[in-house]
């Protein structure tokens, strides 16, 4: 049976001397530590510099969300710093770690 496990997408593609895009994705909670995250992440990255010709690609996480912060890393990401009260989610303002990688 075909089924969709999850979604990644690059937003808010900027041009001129930014060359940058958001990253979000989410796996459905029954796939989760399958490496599906993660293999998305590194093809999309891998697109967004080589297809697209982005030069900076960047993503928000919730502290609290380890396994998250743990696909970005594996994928080469760094921590830039921490953006206090950076979306609302479920009607709370919530902190998120902000992490980027570059095409260099």
């Amino acid at each position: 049976m075909d089924e969709l496990v999850g979604r990644i997408a690059l937003t808010g593609i900027s041009r001129g001397p930014f060359q940058n895009a958001y990253l979000g994705y989410f796996i459905d909670e029954k796939h989760n530590g399958k490496g599906y995250a993660t293999a998305a992440v590194q093809i999309c990255v891998k697109n967004a510099f080589n297809e697209i010709g982005l030069h900076r690609v960047e993503a928000g996480v919730m502290p609290k969300n380890l396994p998250s912060i743990r696909v970005l890393e594996k994928s080469g990401f760094r921590h830039e710093g921490l953006a206090k009260k950076y979306l609302k989610i479920n009607g709370a303002w919530e902190d998120h770690n902000l992490f980027a990688i570059t095409a260099e």
